[in-house]
């Protein structure tokens, strides 16, 4: 079965919100790329979304601009994986350790005109990085090693975005085949509703929203922490307006991160294969 919504598509709205971002005086990372790779199709999408669309985007992109910088130093990790990249631009506006390797996941005509955008641009990397052109309802596992990632290295992964826009056996695929490719000491990141988030009162109107725009939220996780813990993964929780997903930016209310009845846009952080005496990534444990 295919997505729902091109994931390609997705990509444009994603950097109209570091677009929107970057351009605040308070602003929690800094993209000079975005509005241009956003282009027409990224502005016209965030010209019909309140905050209370956008500040979720714009701090889960500074926290996990945090988590990575911090695993790949604290660990001395050399690879990163950024499945459906998208737009991303963290190889070139994060600082990375001397030696990091980005391998950035995606859609031919997603990085092509990310290519384009950035060469106009005259933008600089900061680590080596390589491109994959690769659907991951085919064989990117296959490409990614063919691209010269070391499978028996550690690497951290990040699967930011988009699973919420598969179905449910499309993403726990895409999770599984993490899980497979992984070497022990990896961390992997991603983002996930809960079922009840595209069922609550609470959360009715952004569903509706969302699936109006042609990319309606169909994935859902209920229990990641025990979905990892199955798979060899030690895994933290945390979502917006938590301590370490707030910034100073979000006004709302918070549910407690755990409550299984209430809706969740979770931020999962794991770790595979922890061992004795090592400490996940800062977050909440379900």
């Amino acid at each position: 079965m295919e997505p729902s919504v091109s994931l390609g598509a997705t990509a444009y709205w994603t950097a109209s919100v570091r677009a929107l971002e970057s351009a605040r005086g308070d602003r929690l990372f800094y993209d000079p790329w975005a509005a241009a790779l956003a282009g027409e199709q990224g502005a016209a999408w965030i010209a019909g979304r309140t905050d209370l669309g956008v500040v979720p985007i714009a701090l889960r992109t500074r926290f996990f601009d945090d988590w990575l910088q911090r695993v790949v130093a604290e660990d001395a990790l050399q690879q990163v994986v950024l499945l459906a990249a998208g737009l991303d631009t963290r190889a070139y506006r994060l600082v990375w350790p001397e030696g990091t390797h980005i391998y950035e996941v995606d859609q031919p005509a997603v990085l092509e005109h990310k290519a384009q955008v950035l060469t106009d641009a005259g933008a600089q990397l900061k680590c080596e990085r390589t491109a994959i052109a690769a659907d991951l309802a085919g064989d990117w596992e296959g490409k990614l090693a063919a691209s010269g990632f070391r499978a028996q290295a550690p690497a951290a992964w990040l699967l930011e975005g988009f699973l919420f826009y598969l179905y449910n056996e499309q993403l726990r695929r895409i999770l599984d085949q993490v899980a497979d490719l992984a070497a022990p000491g990896s961390w992997m990141g991603f983002d996930i509703v809960n079922s009840v988030m595209l069922t609550h009162p609470l959360t009715r109107s952004w569903v509706q929203m969302q699936a109006r725009s042609g990319a309606p939220w169909i994935g859902t996780l209920d229990d990641p922490v025990g979905y990892l813990a199955a798979r060899g993964w030690q895994a933290t929780l945390t979502q917006a307006g938590e301590p370490d997903v707030n910034y100073g930016r979000w006004p709302y209310p918070v549910f407690p991160v755990g409550a299984a009845e209430l809706p969740h846009n979770w931020l999962v952080t794991a770790q595979k294969e922890v061992r004795a005496g090592k400490i996940g990534t800062p977050g909440r444990v379900q």
